[in-house]
Parts: C-alpha cells; structure tokens; sequence
C-alpha cells in the first residue's frame, strides 16, 4: 500500500514526486510534437497540396483535440486515468509516424486528427491526475512547471527536427517524432508513476448537458475571445515556417526560427503568473496578447530573414507572458456548482481555435497571399483581447463579480 502523502513536504519535494507521473509523460510526447512543428507545413505543400489543403491538415489536430476533450475526461473520470495516457500515448506516436508515409490528403487528415485526438486526452488525463493528487496550494506551481516543461520541449523539438530533416528527409523527422513520443511510455513502469486511487471514491458523471443550459451565457460569452486569441497564436506555427520557406530558408534554418521565438517564450513564461496573481488578469493578458499581434504584423512585413527573425522574437515573448491566461480565465470564471463540466465545455469553445488558425492561414494565403494571412491572425488576436478586455473584464474574483457575465 502506498505511503500517505505527508502534507507538510515543500514544493520542491512535490515537483520531484510529479516527474513520472506528469513531467516526463507530458515532456516527451510534447517534444515529439515540437520536432514535426516546422517540418510538416513543409512536407504538405512539398506533397502538392495546396495552401489551403495544408492549413486543413493541420487543423484537422485541432479538430480532434477539440471534440475528443469531453469524452477522453468521461473515459479518465468513468474508467481508468492511467489506461487512458497509456492508450493516448500509442495513438500519438504511431499516427505522428505515419504521417511521413503517405501522401493522400485524406489520410493525413485522419491522422492528424487522430494525433490531436490523443494529445487532447493526455492533457485531459495530466489535468484529471493534478486536480486528484496535488494539493491546492501546490497547483499553480505544478502547472506552472509543466508549462516549462512544454515550453523547454518546444524549443528543442523544432531545432531537433529542421536538422534531421536537413541531413536525412522529411520521413525521417516523423519517424523519430513517433519514437521520442513513445518513450513517454515509461512513466508506467517508473515508481510513482502511476494514479494511486485506492480508497478514494470515484465521484458520478459530470451532468454536462444541464451545466451547458444552465450557464450557456457564461460559457459563450467567456469562451468567445480564449477562441479567437487561441487561433492566432496556433497560426504562427503555421505562417512562420511558410513564411521562411517563401525567403528561400532550409528546413534547419525554418526550425531554428521557430525555436528562437519559442526559446523566448521560454525564458520569459514565469513572470506570466505573476502577474496575474500580482495585478490582475487583464494587466497581463491586454499587453501580452496585443504584443502578439504587432509580431503577426511585422511578420507580414518581412522581407528578410532578419525581419522574420525579429518578428518571431516578438511572438514569442507575446506569447510568454501569456502562459497559463487561458486556463486561468476558465478557472476563474468556473461556476461553484459544476466546475468540471463548465471547464470540458470552456475548453472545447477555447481549443476550436487550435483549428481555426490553421484553416484561416491556409484559406487566406491561397486567396490573398501569406502576409494578409499573418495580417489575419494579428486582427483575430487584437479581437480576442477587445472581448475580453470589454466583454469579460477582470475575472480573478470570479464570475459574480463580473459585470454582464453572472448567471
């Protein structure tokens, strides 16, 4: 029988014990998913497709994260938490490997959606285990660090991938994508890794329908700009790399751009929750997401690699200092009475944007060129923080105390 915890341990004691449980698992499934990140645009139009095609094939992971949210918890919270990162896990490596096989529109769509079908749910697995687990005066540090800890693997996964690519071939980046992915199925043999639940009781199935009736305005109206902010910054992963392919840059040179503005993301993501916490939402998610946007639109401009250079700079620490906003926003606006199934139904609102950027970028590129695309995404972004600047407002005192938003 497993040892209570002691609840006197310091935080230290207590990200050491998370690390196969929620660290590693997270780290190398998401370092997977970081050296395809500027290959794959890359591959798809290499392939023929179309611009358009191309920013549907990298929606369609959007598409399955975001429908496969509300079942993948059902499952986590009916069923197994563990089964469901095992299961999710071999999901997102094999069809990552797959990819770089196949050439057909058709079936890169369902493998895409497969892939974001299980990335989606080991998420929703990695929150389930925090919210069971950790004690609350640790979580926001657990998740901060997990926040580092994608924001590390998404820096290295771009060099790593742009290099392999560069020196072998596209196939050869979606192959060892597949296996750094699987190795993040260790965690089930390490001590500690897996979900102690014995003697806790499972609660009942979340009444998703009567929390969506009930709280729908909240729900639409809170959910509407994490939406449209999402799809501008999932974009970028899609108009940077295309827009150095358009300069005439190599795969490593695309994937050392990409992981520049990811390597500032990095760096600057701890003071985002500090700011939050220290002076208030809108105080950091305003600035963050506006500089963003002046990124996407200096990204239009560009015309050297310089100025793709700067650009993505830019983005990146836009995009740092918005770490954990999202969240933080579902979180404080959570109603008492169904918190878990009003945040299934925030985030599925939310993470329609991971597809949405993708497919604007894609359709606005073949009508009007991919600077207007990166203009596009700026204006989505700027529309984003309006929302919730004027619609939402402040929100770190929860819903009742947000003007227009209580039920």
């Amino acid at each position: 029988m497993t040892k209570p915890l002691d609840p006197n341990r310091s935080v230290w004691t207590e990200l050491r014990r998370l690390v196969p449980s929620i660290y590693l698992p997270m780290g190398m499934v998401t370092l997977g998913m970081g050296i395809v990140l500027p290959v794959i645009p890359l591959y798809l139009e290499d392939a023929g497709l179309s611009l358009s095609m191309v920013g549907a094939v990298l929606a369609a992971a959007g598409i399955g994260a975001a429908v496969g949210a509300i079942p993948a918890s059902s499952y986590a919270e009916r069923r197994d938490n563990d089964e469901l990162l095992m299961i999710s896990i071999v999901v997102v490596a094999v069809t990552t490997a797959l990819v770089g096989i196949t050439e057909a529109a058709m079936a890169l769509l369902v493998l895409r959606a497969m892939s974001g079908f299980g990335f989606g749910a080991i998420g929703q697995s990695r929150q389930l285990f925090i919210a069971r687990s950790v004690p609350i005066h640790f979580r926001g540090r657990a998740s901060s660090v997990l926040g580092g800890t994608h924001r590390f693997a998404l820096v290295m996964g771009p060099l790593i991938g742009g290099a392999v690519a560069e020196t072998w071939n596209y196939e050869s980046v979606f192959v060892l994508a597949g296996v750094v992915t699987a190795i993040g199925l260790v965690w089930g043999v390490l001590p500690g890794g897996r979900e102690n639940r014995a003697g806790k009781e499972i609660p009942p199935p979340a009444r998703l329908g009567v929390t969506f009736r009930k709280h729908r305005r909240l729900l639409l109206r809170g959910g509407t700009g994490p939406l449209l902010v999402m799809a501008g910054r999932e974009g970028r992963y899609v108009v940077v790399p295309l827009v150095g392919d358009r300069l005439g840059l190599s795969a490593g040179e695309i994937g050392s751009l990409v992981a520049l503005g990811t390597a500032v993301d990095f760096v600057l993501f701890p003071f985002a929750g500090w700011v939050m916490d220290r002076f208030g939402r809108l105080n950091a998610v305003v600035p963050a997401f506006s500089i963003m946007a002046m990124g996407m639109i200096m990204l239009g401009l560009a015309h050297t690699t310089t100025q793709v250079a700067m650009a993505s700079v830019l983005i990146g620490g836009g995009n740092a200092l918005t770490a954990g906003s999202v969240i933080t926003l579902g979180t404080d606006l959570a109603p008492d009475d169904a918190p878990g199934p009003f945040l299934a139904g925030y985030n599925v609102l939310a993470n329609s944007g991971l597809f949405i950027g993708p497919l604007v970028v894609g359709w606005v590129a073949d009508a009007a060129g991919l600077d207007v695309s990166a203009f596009v995404l700026a204006a989505m972004l700027l529309g984003g923080v309006a929302w919730i600047a004027l619609v939402v407002g402040e929100t770190r005192h929860g819903p009742n105390k947000v003007s227009g938003l209580a039920e």
